[in-house]
């Protein structure tokens, strides 16, 4: 009789407990987006590389003095090949390839300066080549996740910074260029993430990382990449031949700005004077031609009298900028495009077949 009474304050014991008792997951297991965050990271990051340059300045003495920079690349291919922006490697003496703990060597393979994107082959064991899977950026929708993964500040190793494609398409003008279909993200972009990829949940490339706008020089969640598509459109030939193969009128033009125009009587307010036009180039076969009056503005010595090219098909120009740029996103070598013009206050249109771009000449390491 007594033991059953010890029994039974044992269970009714028990039942309290479990009646007042909420079993959990540990405090620190993870939840299922950080599972795919760290599942991203551990795929992307053997593919992203830091890029170590050095260049050489001179000192007042005139002797060369070292500089060196840093930035990321991601492995493309196992034949060593690695993608990055044209401004991580420009005017570089040297390059070496930091994998983990370890460098190689480097060579540049191709650039475009117009499109800031370089390919550079590494001298590296096949093993540690681990390549990249490369997305679509045509299928991209603001608000989708954006991981940026680089190696900030080339002393840091890699580092992963999450956020959103914030928007699409932007067009951003630097140093007399215009970089245009850009992808804007809110995922932080610091000083040596240049030429690393951007990327989505899936672990795919959708860009590669090039600029910040700062007002302080710090990543303040306005960053801005080079969208996938428009790097795989050009690897084959950056590869093939160095360089991008670009359609080219084969001109030297100065942009007509309305207080310009009417300072100098021209006949357009907006458009694209033809300076000088390149010897057997398409626009020399075409019968465009540049100026042959000079006038001085300031020091420079400006050719006037040239056509001014005012639309390429039916889209309206006004500088070379917008001019190139209309080229590379819409036309290939030996297509045709069609040429609006004005001279001597008469407009022209002429269908004009395109060259390539010369080649050109890459930095020797």
């Amino acid at each position: 009789m007594k033991n059953k009474k010890i029994l039974s304050t044992f269970l009714i014991l028990g039942a309290l407990f479990f009646s007042h008792t909420t079993f959990s997951s540990p405090a620190f297991a993870l939840k299922s987006y950080e599972q795919d965050m760290i599942k991203v990271y551990n795929t992307v990051s053997p593919s992203v590389v830091s890029i170590l340059t050095v260049s050489y300045d001179e000192d007042i003495f005139m002797e060369p003095v070292p500089k060196q920079g840093a930035g990321s690349g991601v492995v493309i291919d196992k034949d060593g090949h690695i993608l990055t922006n044209n401004h991580v490697i420009e005017n570089a003496n040297k390059i070496n390839i930091l994998f983990g703990k370890k460098t190689y060597p480097a060579i540049i393979v191709g650039r475009s300066e117009n499109n800031d994107l370089a390919i550079l082959k590494v001298s590296a064991p096949a093993d540690i080549l681990k390549p990249a899977k490369l997305g679509d950026s045509s299928k991209l929708q603001i608000g989708q996740s954006a991981i940026a993964i680089g190696n900030p500040f080339g002393i840091l190793g890699r580092t992963m910074t999450t956020g959103l494609v914030s928007a699409l398409n932007r067009d951003i003008k630097v140093q007399g260029k215009i970089l245009k279909g850009m992808i804007q993200t809110d995922a932080a972009i610091n000083g040596g993430n240049s030429g690393g990829p951007l990327v989505n949940s899936d672990g795919e490339v959708i860009g590669i990382n090039t600029m910040i706008f700062s007002q302080s020089g710090g990543s303040v969640g306005i960053g801005f990449s080079i969208p996938i598509n428009l790097a795989k459109k050009y690897i084959p030939s950056l590869i093939k031949t160095g360089t991008v193969s670009s359609p080219w009128l084969g001109i030297s033009a100065l942009g007509i700005t309305p207080s310009f125009s009417e300072k100098l009587g021209m006949p357009v307010k907006e458009g694209v004077l033809l300076l000088s036009v390149a010897t057997g180039s398409a626009a020399s076969k075409a019968g465009l031609r540049g100026g042959s009056k000079f006038i001085f503005i300031g020091n420079y010595k400006i050719p006037m009298g040239g056509d001014i090219i005012v639309q390429l098909d039916n889209e309206k120009i006004s500088t070379p900028e917008e001019l190139t740029q209309y080229l590379e996103a819409n036309k290939e070598v030996g297509d045709n495009v069609k040429v609006k013009f004005v001279r001597e206050n008469k407009s022209y249109v002429v269908n004009i077949k395109l060259q390539a771009r010369p080649k050109q000449k890459l930095t020797v390491n």
